[in-house]
């Protein structure tokens, strides 16, 4: 029911945002340490509430990524990644002391001395982070899941192998998931270009989508595809591009703006 409540929260935040900006934090966990790290994240969850009520950044989720124990490539994924949404770049750029904020949310619930090892715990639970700076290029509208139904969070990264790549996508496949969430299949998609990476990062991929499934979605067979135009659109659209990345899902904590 947790789980649902923010899958819910997180699309209609999604949906009202003005943001423009997110950065994408994928982490690996040190090896035993994963109990720590999400007590971390816990600590961080009232700080970064108390940031996007002073206007620091609009939005912060936390996804786990699910990994198959059996096959090596996909356990070579990061445990988790982590959204930081901003307003625009001069929000984002805003200075922040966030060891004082965090001093100030915790004041009378925490003693310092207990402040203090929380606090200290935050760099030991990272063996490696990647980061990604992305614009949001386009999105759906949403689609909101009815009661019950769950969520499911695709996250994929794409390398452009031509001038078209951006097009196909916003003027060919966004009407797929637009006629996807029509058909009460989808909850919401969107297309972001990476401006900036950290030099451990991914240097291949060049833009990510974040399609985000109803529980229980079937197949979708496009109306058109049976039409010659509409086949050559899907494979020149689907040449334009390389998967990079893809991921799928968990969200674990979330805080937005609130509209």
């Amino acid at each position: 029911m947790k789980k649902q409540i923010l899958s819910i929260i997180f699309i209609l935040s999604l949906s009202f945002s003005s943001s423009q900006l997110i950065s994408y934090e994928a982490i690996w966990v040190n090896d035993g340490m994963e109990e720590d790290y999400l007590s971390v994240e816990e600590l961080w969850s009232e700080v970064k509430k108390q940031a996007i009520a002073d206007d620091i950044q609009d939005f912060w989720v936390v996804f786990k990524v699910e990994k198959d124990s059996t096959n090596a490539e996909s356990m070579k994924k990061p445990d988790y990644i982590v959204f930081n949404g901003f307003k625009d770049d001069e929000q984002r750029k805003k200075q922040t002391n966030w060891k004082e904020l965090a001093m100030k949310v915790y004041k009378g619930k925490m003693s310092k001395r207990k402040f203090e090892k929380a606090w200290e715990k935050t760099p030991t639970v990272r063996k490696e982070t990647r980061n990604f700076l992305v614009e949001r290029l386009d999105n759906t509208m949403w689609s909101a899941p009815e009661e019950g139904q769950s969520l499911d969070f695709r996250f994929n990264g794409f390398q452009a192998l031509n001038d078209d790549y951006e097009n196909y996508e916003m003027k060919f496949f966004k009407d797929w998931h637009e006629k996807r969430t029509n058909a009460g299949l989808q909850a919401w998609w969107e297309f972001n270009k990476v401006i900036n990476r950290s030099k451990n990062a991914n240097q291949e991929v060049t833009h990510f989508t974040l399609d985000i499934l109803k529980d229980g979605a079937s197949e979708y067979e496009h109306p058109d595809s049976s039409l010659f135009t509409h086949q050559m659109l899907v494979k020149n659209g689907v040449a334009s591009r390389k998967r990079v990345i893809g991921d799928k899902m968990t969200m674990l904590y979330s805080h937005f703006q609130q509209n």
